[in-house]
């Protein structure tokens, strides 16, 4: 048994090429910094700063001026079936 022991001892120099070295350390670069409190106006593309994306005060302006109506007092026509749509059998059977 002593002779097994012995002969499947390494010796030590072997043991040292055997250890793969500890790779380099890896280097991340500093994170950019963005300024996320101005922005470009996604309409006129002129930069403001606001605290949520949208468009600046001039184009909300503008466009209430020129997209906003007044409510008319129409209602809807009542909903008329086309005279080619037929009832079919189950909606016909009386009970």
């Amino acid at each position: 048994m002593s002779t097994s022991k012995a002969s499947s001892a390494k010796p030590a120099s072997a043991d040292a090429a055997a250890v793969p070295e500890k790779p380099a350390k890896t280097v991340f670069a500093e994170p950019i910094q963005f300024d996320l409190t101005s922005y470009p106006c996604p309409r006129c593309e002129k930069t403001m700063a606001a605290d949520l994306y949208g468009p600046c005060q001039n184009c909300v302006a503008e466009l209430k001026a020129t997209q906003q109506s007044e409510a008319t007092g129409d209602t809807a026509a009542a909903y008329e079936p086309k005279m080619n749509v037929t009832p079919n059998a189950v909606a016909l059977k009386d009970d």
